[in-house]
């Protein structure tokens, strides 16, 4: 892809992607264009399967949090049995504000019951969680640290990564090597280079390239429309629709 930018703007070939500044400078908006295709397309194959970050610390044993290459959670589930023979259960979110009021009720003087200190912009908030049970409930204090309700300290000494199971948009990591291929369906690398061109012009050479754009403009249309291998919309969904 560096090697075809650079041939269409009349620059001298190279054999490495770092062959020259203008070489290296192309494989970066690559890069750039890359993770604005990614994140303006949402595409289903950067959505997967990951585990939560346990917090490790036995004070903490509700708390877990997102990994670096975790973009969001769209559903969480806990292992309820052994990891052996795993029995998966639905965590339902909850926001802050319908959160609190249930662990709220928590009775400190119960036995089953135990008290956490989070510090959050600057304040200091107590959470309470029950110790004789598996989570149900999660909610999130700042969008990548993960606090449950409860959790079962007769099974462990706090929430363990293994035996949490979250679907959601993972990031992928782009390499800067001869030899990386950008993770995209096939219908979607004319989309990256057409896009990865007409940036290279509007920036290394002043001047816009309007067949890439155009040719850029059309093959997002398209991404859009095909972006999905596996088809999953409903058989209703499928019946065209015409306006008046």
């Amino acid at each position: 892809m560096v090697q075809r930018i650079l041939e269409s703007m009349d620059s001298d070939e190279v054999s490495d992607i770092s062959g020259t500044p203008e070489s290296l400078a192309v494989a970066n908006i690559i890069k750039e264009c890359y993770y604005n295709i990614i994140s303006s397309l949402d595409l289903p194959e950067h959505k997967g399967i990951f585990q939560l970050d346990a917090s490790g610390d036995n004070l903490k044993p509700v708390q877990m949090s997102l990994p670096s290459n975790a973009l969001d959670i769209l559903t969480l589930q806990y292992n309820t049995n052994t990891v052996a023979d795993p029995n998966w259960s639905p965590i339902q979110y909850l926001t802050l504000d319908e959160f609190f009021p249930i662990i709220s009720s928590n009775d400190l003087t119960d036995a089953s019951v135990g008290s956490m200190v989070n510090t959050i912009n600057g304040g200091n908030f107590t959470f309470k969680y029950r110790k004789d049970r598996a989570p149900s409930y999660y909610t999130s204090t700042d969008d990548r640290t993960i606090i449950f309700d409860s959790y079962d300290s007769d099974v462990d000494t706090t929430l363990q990564k293994v035996k949490t199971l979250c679907y959601g948009g993972i990031l992928p990591t782009f390499e800067m090597s001869n030899t990386y291929i950008p993770d995209l369906d096939a219908r979607q690398f004319q989309l990256l280079l057409q896009d990865s061109k007409a940036q290279a012009f509007i920036e290394l050479k002043q001047v816009p390239n309007p067949t890439a754009e155009r040719k850029a403009r059309k093959n997002e249309i398209l991404a859009q429309r095909t972006k999905d291998a596996v088809d999953t919309r409903t058989a209703l969904e499928k019946v065209r629709r015409y306006g008046r």
